[in-house]
């Protein structure tokens, strides 16, 4: 195949002549290659072209729900559009708290903040923190951000093997609430508080980092944890007796090595 669009493809014989077909009449295996082949060349024209090419500032911009569905504030710099390997994808969902109709750009929770103004060098990559609506939860907009991370992921040249969630408190729910409907799809999670289910163990294969506080079932996490091991797949566990909820994503995002471990987990979709 030498070219293709959405309808018919440039094939080139062994013998040097060129005929154009119509993409219909290629078999199933054929059609389903090009289309791949198209969508791959449309992510890696996304830079320029595309739905977030002038979104990649070196600053957070604010996204708003009539643009994608949902409203989100976004970050990546123009190094984004020099690598030659795919980028890696962090989706950070906060806590109840931050629920709101509108939000201030830049004003983001600990994870995501700290990886974009301490981290971003090491690892660059796009990060992407949604807004819960008020009177919701992010089990409830899981439809939601699942849409945004596949138009994310389908309009830029995102490795798809290295999509990383993090989540506190109600937004560790979230992201627990994405890994069951997708369990073998996401890279690594990272929970500050929210649950560890034992109902995990067998279908999820995403590798997961829980930090959690005294005010949360630290046993129950530290058994999930330690199953995912026994079962020969990725868990970590860290436990504060004496910290309060509050405080728990605070120490997540200052765990020594915690984004060296997020970045070099790599799922197996």
């Amino acid at each position: 195949m030498q070219s293709a669009n959405a309808r018919e493809v440039s094939v080139r014989r062994e013998d040097g002549r060129t005929f154009i077909l119509p993409l219909n009449s290629l078999s199933r295996e054929d059609q389903a290659y090009t289309e791949r082949y198209l969508m791959n060349l449309a992510r890696a024209d996304g830079f320029q072209s595309g739905p977030f090419a002038k979104k990649l500032t070196g600053e957070w911009v604010k996204v708003t729900e009539e643009e994608l569905g949902i409203l989100f504030q976004i970050y990546g710099t123009s190094r984004l559009k020099r690598l030659e390997d795919e980028i890696p994808l962090f989706v950070h969902l906060h806590g109840a708290g931050s629920r709101a109709d509108d939000v201030e750009t830049g004003k983001v929770e600990i994870a995501a903040k700290k990886l974009a103004e301490e981290f971003y060098d090491d690892f660059p990559c796009l990060i992407v923190v949604p807004t819960c609506p008020p009177d919701s939860n992010w089990g409830e907009q899981a439809e939601s951000l699942e849409n945004l991370i596949d138009t994310i992921s389908n309009s830029l040249p995102i490795d798809r093997a290295r999509i990383y969630l993090s989540g506190y408190s109600m937004g560790a729910r979230g992201i627990g609430a994405l890994i069951e409907r997708r369990p073998n799809y996401y890279a690594a999670a990272l929970f500050a508080d929210g649950e560890a289910k034992m109902s995990w163990v067998e279908p999820v294969t995403t590798s997961l980092w829980f930090t959690f506080s005294g005010e949360r079932d630290l046993a129950g996490a530290k058994a999930v944890a330690e199953a995912f091991t026994a079962a020969g797949k990725i868990a970590h566990f860290d436990g504060f007796p004496d910290h309060i909820h509050n405080q728990i994503h605070w120490t997540l995002a200052k765990t020594e090595g915690v984004y060296e471990w997020c970045f070099s987990q790599q799922s197996k979709n």
